[in-house]
């Protein structure tokens, strides 16, 4: 009798097929995180063109650190400050090559940004590359860190 061969085979093809769906339903949930991590960062993006307070409120942590591409370094409520008195302002922002990996309840979203703006009457700087960390709190995503590099010219 060759049953023996045939019943491993066939526990081994279940199993098999049961952590391929596993795996299916993680890469489609960490796609789906992704795409919600990139959903609030576009909202962030329409709340800093706007200057809504509210929404910039919410969506940045209350630790969050952001450092900007000439080193300034802000915490939420200097940000907020800054949007309230209109010291920072921005007529554009753009992203592109952005990249989210997903890690538990945190994410790092990376990729480039061009930015059309004035920081306390200067021009921000145009061209960077970014990395923002998030963090998933009370079931939503908030911005924990933001650092900008300025790019520039080979």
């Amino acid at each position: 009798m060759k049953q023996p061969p045939i019943i491993a085979a066939l526990v081994l093809t279940t199993g098999s097929c049961a952590l391929a769906q596993h795996r299916s339903a993680r890469s489609g949930a960490t796609a789906s995180t992704a795409q919600a991590v990139q959903q609030q960062d576009l909202e962030r993006i329409h709340a800093q063109i706007t200057a809504d307070t509210l929404a910039l409120r919410r969506i940045y942590a209350d630790d969050f650190l952001g450092i900007g591409p000439t080193g300034v370094v802000r915490n939420k409520a200097e940000v907020i400050a800054d949007f309230t008195s209109h010291a920072l302002t921005y007529q554009s922002i753009t992203t592109a090559e952005v990249r989210v990996r997903v890690y538990g309840n945190a994410a790092v979203e990376t990729g480039r940004s061009t930015m059309v703006g004035q920081d306390r009457g200067r021009a921000v700087p145009r061209d960077n590359r970014f990395t923002r960390v998030w963090v998933m709190t009370a079931g939503r995503w908030q911005l924990v860190a933001n650092h900008y590099s300025l790019m520039t010219s080979p």
